[in-house]
């Protein structure tokens, strides 16, 4: 559009309920909608009192900017662009019982883009232009509007949106120094996000040509703004691959080479024979395999002939990317320890799904468990997501409702006691509403010659929080695990009735409001977890920046955090 356009869209209904807690940050434990899972307030819309449920709410006029994109229903392959952009439901209902693949592909979502839907013919009249070739955000280098007249400014601020290109921009610009802004600031007549780049020792050409190639808005200022920062360097990156499968994986290298973040490709063997990683890397990657925890730590079975994945004379085409003489050895409980070893002297190891789960089961991730479940099915669907940490670097640049995919992903829990399982809620009343005590369920509770005394009530404790320590564990605490070590939940699975945005979920109650992504500190280092799959066949680009803010934030993951008092 080459200016602004108004049309009438659909209603939007309000929130289910609003949030009594705003998204701040405030010790990982609070987050939108805070308390508020049960059953007040569910069918009550924001300006729709007394609305019946089930009556859509009226349309709406609607003012779109000069600059939006108009895909048009009239051409020819227009289902095309519906498919993608419009939502998909597959009921637990339907007669075929197991789906194969994705069930929910919502491009708009995944890509954490806005779409609307625009019945009225009115838009066709908008003034547009035809886009004719592929569509490059224009990037420039503006001053601030407090620069005086002559000085050509020496910093340089860029807003953090999780645009892809500002990792392209830190590898592209290695040798500048980046500072990462930890609170939200303004500047120059604007506002930029926490998380922002703030860029010194870089001459204006380059920062320029630089904004220009990756179509970013670069702000240049005399000075640097006041705010708290920390560094963001460039790590060293490994992208770790098991010889079991390297279909998924393979999506991550796609993705870090568009992105032109550079990494070394290992498997699981070099890493079992190298105890000094931390020498040559400040982070591994660990996507996804597919096989679960054993299957990646046992390898492929011994018996046979060995099974080689080489560069050869007969095999032209193999071992461009890695090569071994044997692909049946696994991880090992040497790659284990080795691993440990990386972690503990500083290292960041990020894992997904299930290498997040190999973590958790072998040691690296106090405080964080996994349950089992039980008859969840969520079968690669798009799901909605809540912040409960935003001062955390994983969540730079993000507003809260992220959409995620995920495919039965781990069900994380948080304590604060090592080997504490966390997480547990009891089930629903059995009709039996005394409390425990002397007599039977229909007697009172009168022990004789004794003064009654009321119990206090115990804290409510939300699905993703750890239980508070009590007196009696701080007396005996060996166990007790102290508040700057404990699990760091970034975000959560959203509520029951909220989780599913596109395709299959099927008792979600399982997984809504577990952890989704936690930030475990180990010793000197850190292990990320994902619930979700962040990086997937190339439709989930939305979710890709908690990837690389975990990379160019690896030895700053502390920042902005709140530690419980005791």
């Amino acid at each position: 559009a080459t200016a602004a356009f108004t049309v009438t869209v659909p209603g939007k209904r309000g929130p289910a309920r609003q949030p009594s807690i705003t998204t701040d940050g405030s010790g990982g434990s609070g987050g939108p909608n805070a308390g508020q899972d049960g059953q007040k307030g569910q069918d009550r819309q924001e300006g729709q009192e007394g609305r019946d449920k089930n009556t859509p709410p009226p349309p709406t006029l609607r003012t779109f900017p000069a600059g939006s994109y108009i895909v048009r229903m009239d051409q020819p392959y227009s289902r095309i662009a519906d498919s993608l952009m419009d939502y998909q439901y597959w009921s637990p209902n339907d007669p075929q019982k197991t789906p194969y693949d994705d069930t929910g592909w919502t491009f708009p979502e995944l890509f954490n883009a806005q779409a609307v839907r625009v019945a009225d013919v009115r838009v066709l009249e908008a003034p547009v232009e035809k886009m004719t070739a592929a569509i490059r955000a224009k990037g420039r280098l503006t001053p601030s509007t407090e620069l005086k007249a002559g000085d050509t400014g020496s910093v340089f601020v860029v807003n953090h949106n999780a645009d892809l290109a500002l990792v392209t921009l830190r590898y592209r610009l290695k040798s500048a120094s980046f500072e990462a802004a930890e609170e939200p600031f303004e500047a120059g007549g604007k506002t930029f996000n926490r998380g922002s780049f703030i860029i010194k020792n870089a001459a204006a050409a380059e920062i320029e040509k630089a904004a220009t190639d990756l179509g970013l808005q670069i702000m240049v200022a005399g000075a640097a703004p006041s705010v708290k920062t920390h560094p963001v360097r460039a790590p060293r990156v490994a992208l770790l691959h098991t010889w079991l499968s390297t279909q998924t994986e393979g999506w991550w290298r796609q993705a870090f080479d568009n992105a032109q973040v550079p990494y070394t490709y290992i498997s699981t063997q070099q890493i079992s024979n190298d105890a000094s990683l931390n020498a040559k890397y400040d982070v591994i990657v660990f996507p996804p395999v597919g096989r679960g925890p054993e299957g990646i730590v046992s390898g492929m079975p011994m018996w046979g002939n060995a099974l080689p994945w080489k560069k050869t004379a007969e095999t032209p085409n193999l071992g461009s990317e890695d090569q071994t003489d044997d692909m049946r050895p696994g991880l090992g409980y040497t790659g284990i320890a080795n691993l440990q070893t990386f972690v503990r002297k500083g290292g960041l190891f990020l894992t997904v799904m299930d290498t997040a789960d190999l973590a958790v089961s072998t040691g690296f991730t106090p405080g964080l468990s996994v349950t089992a479940r039980q008859r969840l099915r969520v079968v690669g669907s798009v799901v909605r997501s809540k912040t409960i940490d935003a001062t955390s670097p994983i969540a730079y640049g993000y507003t809260d409702n992220l959409a995620l995919w995920c495919d039965n992903g781990p069900i994380f829990n948080v304590s604060n006691v090592f080997g504490g399982r966390g997480g547990r809620r009891l089930g629903p009343d059995d009709g039996g509403n005394r409390p425990t005590g002397r007599g039977t369920a229909d007697d009172p509770d009168t022990p004789q010659g004794r003064v009654g005394v009321e119990v206090a009530n115990e804290p409510r404790t939300e699905t993703w929080q750890a239980v508070p320590i009590t007196d009696e564990q701080l007396r005996n605490g060996i166990n007790v695990i102290p508040p700057a070590a404990r699990p760091r939940v970034v975000l959560r699975y959203a509520d029951t009735r909220d989780l599913l945005v596109s395709g299959l979920v099927e008792n979600g109650g399982e997984i809504a409001q577990h952890a989704a992504v936690v930030d475990v500190p180990l010793d000197k280092g850190h292990v990320v977890a994902f619930s979700n799959n962040p990086i997937w066949r190339g439709e989930t680009e939305g979710s890709y920046f908690l990837v690389f803010n975990a990379l160019l934030n690896f030895d700053q993951l502390d920042a902005g955090r709140k530690l419980d008092p005791r």
